[in-house]
C-alpha cells in the first residue's frame, strides 16, 4: 500500500496567482485528488513525456476515433503534426475524411436533440451535436474522384505490378489539398507535408468506401491493397514505442495488435463490460498480448474532447 496520503486543491494559493499559471497548477495536482483525477494526471505526467520531453529515438504514434475529427481535437491533432510530436497516425475512415472535408466547407455547432427525419429533410447530417451539410459530401467527392483516377490510371499504366495501399491514397490526399487555401488547418496535409504515415485499416467503411465502390463499379480494376500497410505498420516496430490512444475501437486494436509499446496512455469512454478489446483494462489487453508486462500504461476513464486538451497543454 502507498503510504501518500490524498490531498486537496489549495484554492488560495490558486487565487494569489495569474490564471493561466493557477490552470497548470491545478491541473499538475490532479495526481493526487484520487480517483480519474489521478489517473488524468498520471496521464499527463506520461503524455508531457512522449511529447515534450522524450529520450532519443523514442516516437509517438497517435490513435483516434472519427467522431475526434469531427469535433475541434482536429486543430490539437493537426498541431501536433505540424510540430513533428507525433510520428504516425491511425483511425478509421471518418478520421481521414472528415478531416478532408473541413478543408471544403464548414461543420456547424447543434444539439444532441434535434429531429433526424427533420435534418435528414434539409440535407444536414449529425454527428452527436455537430451538424455537416450534404453540399460538404459533394465537395468531398469533387475532390476525391479525380485523385481516384489519378490512381486507377498510374496501377494501369503499370499492369498492376504494385498496388495502392490505404496510406498511399492518404498520402495523395494531402498532397491533393496543397492548393486548398484552407489546407494548413488540415491533418492529413501536415502528415504529407511532414512524412508521417497515416494508417486506417477500414478505408472502406466510410464516405470514400461508396466513392470507391461506385468507381469501381463503372471503370473497374482498381486495387486497393491493405496487406502492404500492415507489412509497413510493423515494420516501424522497432522505431515506435509510445502511443496516444483516444477512444478506442479498431485504431487502437490495429495499433497494439502490430506494435509493442513500452508506454500507453488511452482515454476512453468504454467500459469492461462491452467484453471486447476496444473497451478493456489494460489488463485485459496484457492477457490477450498487445502489451508486454513491463508496458507503463494509464486508462482514463473520460471524454477525450474534455481530457486530452488538458493532457496535451505544455507545462
Amino acid at each position: 500500500m502507498s503510504n501518500e496520503t490524498v490531498r486537496t486543491f489549495d484554492y488560495d494559493d490558486l487565487l494569489a496567482v495569474d490564471n493561466a499559471t493557477a490552470i497548470h497548477q491545478l491541473i499538475n495536482h490532479y495526481e493526487h485528488v484520487g480517483l480519474q483525477a489521478t489517473a488524468i494526471g498520471k496521464a499527463r505526467t506520461l503524455v508531457q513525456r512522449m511529447l515534450y520531453a522524450r529520450e532519443e529515438r523514442e516516437s509517438v504514434f497517435l490513435s483516434y476515433t472519427s467522431n475526434l475529427i469531427s469535433c475541434g481535437l482536429r486543430d490539437t491533432f493537426t498541431y501536433l503534426a505540424q510540430h513533428r510530436l507525433v510520428h504516425g497516425v491511425i483511425s478509421s475512415a471518418g478520421g481521414i475524411e472528415e478531416d478532408v472535408i473541413k478543408c471544403l466547407g464548414p461543420t456547424y455547432l447543434g444539439r444532441y436533440d434535434l429531429d433526424g427525419v427533420e435534418l435528414r429533410r434539409q440535407g444536414v447530417n449529425r454527428i452527436g451535436n455537430l451538424l455537416v451539410p450534404n453540399d460538404n459530401y459533394c465537395l468531398f467527392e469533387d475532390y476525391f474522384t479525380p485523385l481516384l483516377q489519378a490512381i486507377h490510371a498510374r496501377q494501369v499504366e503499370t499492369d498492376w505490378q504494385e498496388c495502392t495501399s490505404p496510406s498511399e491514397i492518404i498520402y495523395e490526399m494531402g498532397k491533393a489539398l496543397e492548393n486548398q487555401e484552407r489546407k494548413e488547418e488540415s491533418l492529413v496535409y501536415w502528415c504529407y507535408k511532414n512524412n508521417i504515415p497515416v494508417f486506417c485499416p477500414a478505408l472502406t467503411d466510410g464516405s470514400m468506401g461508396d466513392m470507391i465502390f461506385f468507381y469501381n463499379f463503372s471503370k473497374k480494376g482498381m486495387i486497393i491493397d491493405p496487406i502492404k500497410d500492415v507489412a509497413k505498420l510493423r515494420s516501424l516496430k522497432n522505431d515506435v514505442n509510445s502511443a496516444i490512444v483516444l477512444g478506442a475501437g479498431l485504431p487502437k486494436h490495429n495499433l497494439l495488435a502490430n506494435i509493442a509499446m513500452d508506454r500507453v496512455v488511452m482515454v476512453t469512454t468504454g467500459v469492461e463490460a462491452d467484453g471486447c478489446t476496444s473497451s478493456c483494462t489494460f489488463e485485459d489487453d496484457r492477457m490477450c498480448g498487445l502489451l508486454h508486462p513491463h508496458t507503463t500504461c494509464v486508462r482514463v476513464q473520460g471524454d477525450a474532447t474534455v481530457v486530452f486538451p488538458l493532457l496535451a497543454m505544455k507545462e
